[in-house]
């Protein structure tokens, strides 16, 4: 279909520094993502035979990841340039090439030797070749001189190959959209930012409209027309392209439809039934849905437990957070403080989004219970793995009003209490500082300084 030059010309458009020797600017220009370190310590493992498969939502920059790796390797570790070989598995010139040919088609023209030289390849938006996982580990198994690496935007595709023909030789990584701190980092403030709440919270309410995408916060070209980008470059492409050719969708207005509701109520409350008779579809297509949703890293949903940190037998009731507060925004219209009960939720799912960047993010559930006629809640609660006990409970607000008058969140206190908990976290406008209502001590601090915090705690450790 496509001629030797076609594909010649395509490979050596997608692998500048074979002729220039270094990483086009565009991505070397701006600051890398914080998770290039866990990814290049990965990358330069000596005498380990495993591939490394990195995950992630459209967008948050995978791709960008990988480029910066390779100006690592060509700069730092002087491998050569032709050893480094980068394949966009989504190219229509690529299309029904096994992942062998193409490196050694690659190869051929680089000038360099898969058999013999030490290689870097990597292969982007891998879950587009149909048999990946199997022949990934067969390259993995065949050529023990080359590191592989890919990336992907499917995670129940990805991780599903991963675990059942890639055990033992891939290594499963998750690039998550940027973290308040992350953001904070890209855009050259630092701590010093918090010297003023006022700047800080600016600062913040610019992160939960505009800043979970790099592109976003670096283009100003992209950032003047972000409505467009995310819903070309995200929405449709996750929800036209890749959920329904990856599952078969026939419908692709009921999944639009369903995923502007949801987006629309992030931080909410939600049930099988009142999903149902929202959307008009079925419980059944409910949980697909759902399911497709949180396998391309768009949503993530969190477990409800009682007044005595019991899991419900029957879970239906539930919350749903974007993994990204900023698509909320685009798809609709950014919000700022006043907007209620909107921009609570959009805050609070700004705080479950620093909470999905760490290793414990399935930890976090929310509690509800009834008291006579009232329902009652708390936003976060930290189960511990070993004992299914709290560890942690947290209450999100953007007011100072329960630093003044603690009773305002006398529930969480209640539900601290019952579950043996000393501390309480509630965040707040402005206010730091401890309080204490009866025994439990109340911590106040500011919900940006609480979201810087989170996310620098989960990017140190990576």
């Amino acid at each position: 279909m496509f001629s030797e030059d076609m594909f010649a010309n395509r490979i050596n458009l997608d692998n500048p520094w074979w002729s220039s020797g270094h990483v086009e600017q565009e991505y070397t220009k701006a600051m890398p993502r914080f998770f290039l370190e866990k990814f290049y310590r990965y990358l330069t493992l000596d005498g380990v035979r495993r591939a490394i498969l990195l995950m992630g939502p459209r967008r948050v920059g995978k791709t960008w990841l990988i480029q910066h790796a390779i100006a690592r390797l060509l700069d730092r570790e002087g491998v050569p340039a032709k050893n480094i070989v980068f394949l966009p598995i989504d190219v229509p010139v690529y299309h029904g090439c096994e992942l062998e040919e193409l490196v050694w088609a690659a190869c051929k023209i680089s000038g360099a030797s898969p058999a013999t030289d030490r290689l870097y390849v990597f292969f982007d938006e891998i879950q587009y070749k149909k048999g990946w996982e199997t022949s990934l580990k067969t390259l993995t198994d065949s050529y023990p001189n080359i590191c592989f690496a890919a990336s992907g935007s499917a995670a129940s595709v990805l991780a599903t190959g991963s675990r059942e023909s890639g055990a033992g030789r891939f290594t499963d990584l998750k690039l998550a959209p940027l973290s308040f701190y992350e953001y904070v980092k890209m855009i050259g403030q630092d701590e010093r930012l918090f010297e003023s709440m006022e700047q800080a919270n600016r600062c913040f309410v610019e992160y939960v409209n505009f800043g979970g995408y790099p592109e976003l916060v670096v283009n100003q070209a992209v950032r003047e027309d972000t409505r467009q980008f995310i819903q070309r470059d995200i929405v449709d492409k996750v929800l036209l392209r890749d959920l329904p050719s990856l599952y078969h969708i026939d419908d692709v207005r009921d999944l639009q439809a369903f995923f502007s509701y949801v987006a629309f109520h992030s931080g909410t409350i939600q049930t099988y039934e009142g999903l149902s008779q929202s959307s008009g579809l079925s419980k059944h297509t409910i949980l697909n849905l759902l399911q497709y949703l949180e396998e391309a890293f768009l949503i993530m949903r969190h477990d409800r437990i009682d007044i005595n940190a019991l899991s419900l037998k029957r879970a239906m009731q539930f919350k749903l957070y974007l993994t990204n507060p900023s698509l909320r925004a685009a798809m609709f219209q950014p919000v700022k403080p006043g907007d209620e009960p909107y921009f609570g939720h959009v805050v609070e799912t700004a705080i479950s989004a620093q909470l999905g960047i760490g290793e414990d993010r399935y930890d976090w559930k929310y509690a509800n219970w009834r008291t006579g006629k009232e329902q009652r809640e708390l936003d976060f609660v930290r189960i511990n793995a070993g004992t299914q006990r709290p560890e942690a409970a947290m209450e999100i607000k953007w007011s100072d009003g329960p630093y003044d008058h603690p009773a305002e969140i006398k529930d969480a206190v209640a539900f601290a209490r019952n579950n043996g908990l000393k501390m309480l976290t509630v965040t707040s406008r402005s206010q730091e500082g401890v309080k204490r209502m009866d025994d439990i001590e109340l911590s106040f601090v500011p919900t940006a300084r609480f979201a810087y915090d989170l996310g620098k705690g989960a990017d140190d450790v990576k």
